[in-house]
């Protein structure tokens, strides 16, 4: 190309490039509208599509742990203890020690004793369709009272299938554990622990659970 051809260019780009900006300062606010109207569209295009991506796994998720709590409502008595007691084996605990099921009694019941000496008392107690009717506020209410007296614990929980927090019966029921040093794993909780081989926060190691144990033994 030669010198005059690439002057040429040169001042032809100077001269479009002075109309484009006077035609830009001359409607400066329309092109902020649309600037702004462009950038919002694409700042909610992603948002959108990433929001869908978190519904789409969360979906995904609930449904695989839908079906993995059908799995857990189709079995027996000795096999859902003997789930729980694996479960309480993967805890910071130095000794779990299981005290036998009686056919139609309260559930199942663990001893767990951490390092640190705390001990809590498990009781592991598959949904028989009564304990979801009545709430399981009795079975808290009888776990709480046992907690000192019948198993010289700091803390007890119960494990359950059944869905201990639907509708305005969670308040009630959470009220009640927290007074009695009581935690409640149901349905929820218990799918999450089993899915992600992760213990509720409390338990790892216990700790809200001991404490809420040790402010109702005060």
């Amino acid at each position: 190309m030669s010198v005059i051809l690439r002057v040429g260019a040169g001042l032809a780009a100077l001269i479009i490039g002075y109309y484009v900006l006077s035609f830009v300062a001359d409607h400066w606010a329309w092109f902020a509208s649309v600037a702004i109207l462009l950038g919002g569209t694409a700042i909610a295009g992603w948002v959108l599509f990433r929001s869908r991506g978190h519904e789409h796994r969360d979906r995904t998720l609930t449904a695989e742990r839908h079906e993995l709590m059908r799995n857990v409502d189709r079995m027996n008595m000795p096999s859902f203890d003997a789930m729980v007691g694996q479960l309480l084996v993967g805890l910071d605990a130095k000794r779990v020690k299981k005290f036998g099921h009686r056919k139609n009694d309260l559930g199942c019941n663990f001893v767990v004793t951490f390092n640190n000496g705390k001990r809590i008392i498990v009781r592991a107690k598959k949904d028989d369709k009564q304990l979801r009717r009545r709430n399981g506020n009795r079975h808290v209410q009888i776990l709480g009272g046992e907690i000192k007296a019948r198993w010289d614990c700091d803390a007890g929980v119960i494990i359950t299938n059944a869905n201990l927090h639907w509708m305005h019966h969670a308040a009630r029921n959470e009220a009640v554990a927290r007074q009695l040093g009581v935690l409640i794993v149901d349905r929820d909780r218990l799918a999450e622990w089993i899915d992600t081989g992760q213990p509720p926060v409390e338990l790892r190691p216990v700790r809200a659970a001991i404490q809420a144990g040790t402010s109702a033994a005060q």
